[in-house]
């Protein structure tokens, strides 16, 4: 099992992922995922890009765009 940095407090403004991590709480512009990440989001996001490798779970909504460079991105709803 890969091992995740958990962020609990809330994160805003524009968030570059460079590590496995798991997001609680987060309301950002726009989120970032570097090649070969893994992260898992909860709350909502303007815009995100998936670089080639990534792969994204994520709980709530996205506002904005998604620009996909060869990632994998799991929506879930409610």
């Amino acid at each position: 099992m890969e091992q995740f940095k958990i962020i609990a407090q809330e994160t805003n403004g524009r968030v570059r992922i460079r590590e496995n991590s798991q997001f609680n709480n987060i309301s950002a512009d726009r989120v970032i995922i570097d090649e070969n990440v893994t992260a898992r989001l909860f709350g909502k996001v303007n815009d995100v890009v998936l670089n080639r490798g990534s792969r994204l779970f994520f709980h709530g909504s996205i506002l904005g765009n998604v620009k996909n460079k060869g990632g994998e991105l799991i929506i879930f709803t409610s």
